[in-house]
């Protein structure tokens, strides 16, 4: 697929140094390891950009593999680690609102998850990176709401986030190998950057057109634009 961007070392330090003048007011940078690959790459340019002063944040819902190996990766690359032990709480609070439908228990987990990542942050004086993609933006994933100080990934789509995970040599245990958003974050980008029409994108790349137009509807204008500190290129 060919978006805009081009993936090398030199939008890589782009980054490094964005994360560098973003940080320059705060003695700690965090954010949360969930196992996502964004969390892993914000992570790895975190510790490249900031050394010490990177903080990770791991949630153990009580799965010890998981969080051993989320713990192996953060030490591999010298970061400041936490683990966080919230699967009762999680279990808990989820049981007692009942969501059924698989969006609701994903907005639930996001919204569990983001609430002890801002509490913690608050606790030790740090700022908070928003791993939000833009891929994530425009398809409206999570619930709205404040989730960091800084946004690294903003304009990134997740194909490109991939690539990215290559250029700073994450295990490649941790990096898909089948990109599953490649064709939506082809037709992200040509509605919303190209504003191509549905049915010039259905023609063009032989797709569906009542898939193109769903995914059309589910376009977040309101993630278009964001306050926050946002890497864009």
């Amino acid at each position: 697929m060919n978006l805009p961007k081009r993936i090398d070392q030199q939008l890589v330090d782009k980054l490094i140094n964005f994360i560098k003048y973003s940080h320059k007011n705060f003695s700690k940078v965090m954010v949360g390891i969930n196992g996502d690959l964004n969390s892993l790459v914000a992570a790895a340019a975190l510790q490249r950009a900031l050394g010490e002063k990177a903080v990770a944040l791991i949630f153990d819902f009580d799965e010890a593999a998981r969080t051993n190996s989320l713990t192996a990766f953060c030490q591999n690359l010298s970061l400041n680690t936490y683990i966080l032990k919230r699967g009762v709480a999680y279990r808990s609070e989820l049981s007692s609102y009942h969501p059924h439908q698989p969006e609701a228990v994903r907005n639930f987990y996001n919204r569990f998850i983001n609430y002890h990542l801002l509490i913690q942050a608050d606790n030790m004086k740090a700022v908070l990176v928003d791993i939000i993609d833009k891929s994530d933006r425009l398809a409206g994933t999570r619930p709205q709401g404040f989730y960091g100080q800084i946004m690294p990934f903003y304009s990134l789509y997740k194909t490109e986030i991939i690539e990215l995970a290559k250029l700073l040599n994450l295990p490649e245990q941790f990096i898909p190998k089948t990109n599953q958003w490649e064709k939506v974050d082809q037709i992200l980008y040509l509605l919303t950057e190209k504003t191509l029409k549905p049915e010039e994108i259905a023609e063009q790349l032989h797709i569906d057109l009542e898939w193109i137009k769903k995914i059309n509807s589910r376009i977040n204008k309101d993630y278009l634009n964001s306050p926050v500190n946002q890497f864009i290129i």
